[in-house]
């Protein structure tokens, strides 16, 4: 008996590192996946919860290529050419310049939060439908504590996440009617000022 447990123990570290190879060789093939079907549109829902309250709901279609998107939203617009990125809110009828490379700009891509966070200290997969659910977890003191993706088992195509924030709650999204080699001009990527004649303009540069 003593010797099957001594076995057994031995074989945790495999099991756990074994875990981890399978969860990182999927976010490899779910990001390498994402980079080949660039330029690509999708449906887009975002959610902001604290605890099990919804704060905002809203959908659009995001437009996405590597460090370029727009995000087109109800009540938020969003776009980033690279080196901008302008943010409306409809609500407060305000624009919000910042540049691309600021933590918030690049917070808005899944493939820059993929990117990000495939680092954390540890990550599990489940398999739940016919979504494999990759579940990264961040050291302590981090702002983003858990990311949760939910990966489409058949093409390895990101269908959702769940970003779980240490203060802020957690920002749900769901992605859908994937259209891959897209054709779009850089227009897209760079908001229409003039369209938005009533907005206070604020450069947070």
């Amino acid at each position: 008996m003593k010797n099957i447990v001594i076995a057994f123990m031995l074989l945790l570290p495999l099991c756990s590192n074994a875990q981890l190879l399978d969860a990182d060789a999927l976010l490899d093939k779910v990001i390498a996946g994402m980079k080949a079907d660039l330029p690509l549109q999708m449906d887009y829902s975002y959610s902001l919860y604290d605890g099990d309250e919804a704060l905002v709901r809203d959908n659009g279609v995001m437009r996405l290529d590597v460090d370029r998107y727009s995000l087109l939203m109800g009540e938020m617009k969003v776009w980033c050419n690279g080196e901008t990125q302008w943010s409306y809110m409809k609500e407060i009828d305000e624009v919000y310049i910042t540049d691309a490379s600021s933590d918030e700009a690049k917070s808005l891509s899944p493939l820059y939060v993929m990117e990000n966070y495939r680092d954390f200290c540890s990550k599990s997969v489940d398999f739940e439908k016919g979504l494999a659910v990759l579940t990264m977890r961040a050291t302590d003191g981090n702002a983003v504590e858990k990311v949760v993706l939910y990966i489409d088992s058949s093409c390895n195509r990101l269908k959702g996440m769940d970003v779980f924030m240490s203060a802020q709650g957690c920002i749900k999204v769901i992605l859908d009617k994937y259209q891959i080699k897209c054709n779009f001009a850089q227009e897209v990527y760079e908001c229409p000022v003039k369209e938005f004649e009533t907005a206070e303009i604020i450069d947070m540069r």
